[in-house]
């Protein structure tokens, strides 16, 4: 069999296709597993107005399929199983762009400043992804709902 277009896998992770891999023959298996990095740069990022399903993209990817890759790289399949697990709702098919490993964009200084202290264990690239998808509003009525005061974000 031949290598599976980025968009149908990308399809199959939105889908929780998480019985893909077992589906897919040694080649095809290899193939995913190469891209399996990549994945996560398109898997993080959805093109969408509802900034829930973004943040949701970003954070659900984070907390399932990055944390401790290193460890779990050793284990494919079960990587390909967590990135399917990011999906928002097992049905909806999302449009997903890539995540440019471009510098920090201008502006975004006091945002990320927030982000970082909301999130201190969240890698910097995702940090500055919510910083972009999220207006300074949001992001403050965010900080409030974690229980922060006006004087915080006004020190910030």
């Amino acid at each position: 069999m031949t290598k599976i277009p980025l968009k149908e896998i990308i399809a199959a992770i939105d889908l929780n296709s998480k019985s893909l891999w077992d589906e897919l023959d040694d080649e095809q298996r290899k193939a995913l597993k190469s891209e399996l990095w990549i994945l996560n740069r398109y898997a993080s990022s959805v093109k969408t107005n509802n900034t829930e399903q973004a943040q949701h993209y970003v954070l659900a990817v984070n907390e399932y399929f990055n944390k401790n890759w290193f460890e779990l790289s050793k284990h494919p399949k079960l990587q390909w199983q967590l990135l399917c697990q990011a999906n928002w709702d097992k049905k909806t098919v999302f449009y997903h762009e890539w995540i440019g490993l471009a510098g920090k964009k201008k502006g975004q200084g006091k945002k990320l400043k927030i982000l970082e202290s909301l999130y201190p264990d969240m890698k910097s690239d995702e940090l500055e992804l919510l910083a972009e998808i999220n207006t300074s509003a949001e992001i403050k009525d965010i900080a409030r709902q974690l229980g922060w005061e006006e004087k915080e974000l006004k020190d910030l």
